[in-house]
């Protein structure tokens, strides 16, 4: 039988040699096997061996997805098949439902559903639309709910009309001469009314304001020429020519001139001095009383003139002397006491 030599050697000197097609070579003190080949050494025992067919992997690896679609991990040694159940991961801004509107992304995703509007459809041209028809093919006549078609002058046949003969104006009818052919325009003049641009303006009329009262720029001067505060020291800092203020704390009346306000004319006080003026009430009572030309305008009893009694008169005594009131001229007394008085003028005690 023949040998087959091959080269060996230690390891270092059996990584150097360039072995021919075919060749092979062994490291004694490592067991590497080499061969060579066109284009350099191959290697034919690296560590852990070489195999035809393998039942298992010696490391058990692990299968999992993950991104738009993910799987739970699954443990793969060769011995079983592997199936990954995928889910796709949801859109937060998806609401489960039907749509018939739809936004997806550059990955088919639909990201979002809204419901179809008008503004939403194309402008499609009716050509394109079946079962429309014409107003000359479909629909037409003079039936309830057809639609009427107006012939080669543009107008709808007079029969399609309603009568309108009592219920329209004829055009040939004027507004103050002004036909209803056209647009009517009528005038203030026309309809016997004063012109708004007279509003307000001289010659015009005046207007109201926002109370229904005439504004006071548009009332004559001596309308509001006098003004009224409850005192002088409420007047504007500021007066105005042609106006009376009144203070009515005190009633009286000044004007402004220029500088500071006027009192108009002297006050008048009322009081019983030479100074001042009597009331009025008091000078009526006493003017009354001296027009009196009957009777005693002071009173008609003896007590409102300070008299005696009439009982007072008759005085008895037994002399001609009555207690310390002598008898003398203007009145006598009688022996049986009587007191008789001749006048009252020049009568002494």
């Amino acid at each position: 039988m023949a040998v087959i030599q091959i080269k060996r050697g230690l390891q270092s000197a059996v990584s150097n040699l360039v072995l021919a097609p075919g060749e092979l070579a062994v490291a004694l003190d490592t067991g590497n096997v080499y061969v060579g080949t066109t284009t350099g050494n191959v290697h034919i025992n690296p560590t852990g061996g070489t195999a035809d067919q393998a039942s298992k992997l010696s490391t058990p690896r692990q299968f999992s997805a993950s991104g738009d679609a993910s799987a739970p991990a699954v443990q793969f040694d060769g011995t079983q098949n592997v199936e990954l159940v995928l889910t796709l991961a949801n859109i937060a801004a998806l609401t489960p439902g039907t749509y018939t509107k739809v936004t997806v992304d550059q990955k088919g995703r639909v990201t979002a559903g809204q419901t179809i509007e008008v503004s939403d459809l194309p402008s499609i041209p009716s050509t394109k639309i079946t079962g429309l028809g014409t107003a000359a093919t479909a629909n037409t006549g003079t039936q309830q709910g057809n639609v009427p078609v107006v012939q080669a002058d543009g107008k709808l046949l007079a029969s399609l009309l309603p009568d309108l003969s009592g219920t329209y104006v004829p055009i040939t009818t004027t507004i103050n001469g002004k036909p209803l052919s056209a647009a009517v325009t009528l005038t203030a003049d026309d309809v016997g009314a004063i012109p708004a641009t007279q509003k307000g303006q001289a010659g015009g009329v005046a207007e109201l304001d926002s109370t229904g009262k005439v504004p006071a720029a548009q009332l004559p001067s001596y309308v509001d020429d006098v003004v009224e505060y409850d005192s002088q020291s409420d007047f504007p800092e500021t007066g105005e020519d042609g106006k009376i203020y009144i203070a009515k704390d005190t009633n009286l009346t000044y004007r402004w001139s220029g500088t500071q306000y006027v009192e108009i004319s002297a006050s008048l006080a009322l009081g019983e001095t030479e100074s001042t003026a009597y009331r009025g009430d008091r000078g009526k009572i006493a003017y009354d009383h001296s027009q009196i030309t009957n009777g005693n305008p002071h009173g008609t009893t003896y007590d409102e003139v300070g008299a005696a009694p009439e009982s007072h008169v008759t005085v008895q005594a037994s002399s001609s002397v009555l207690g310390h009131i002598k008898a003398g001229t203007g009145f006598s007394v009688s022996g049986d006491g009587t007191l008789s008085l001749d006048t009252v003028d020049g009568g002494t005690f």
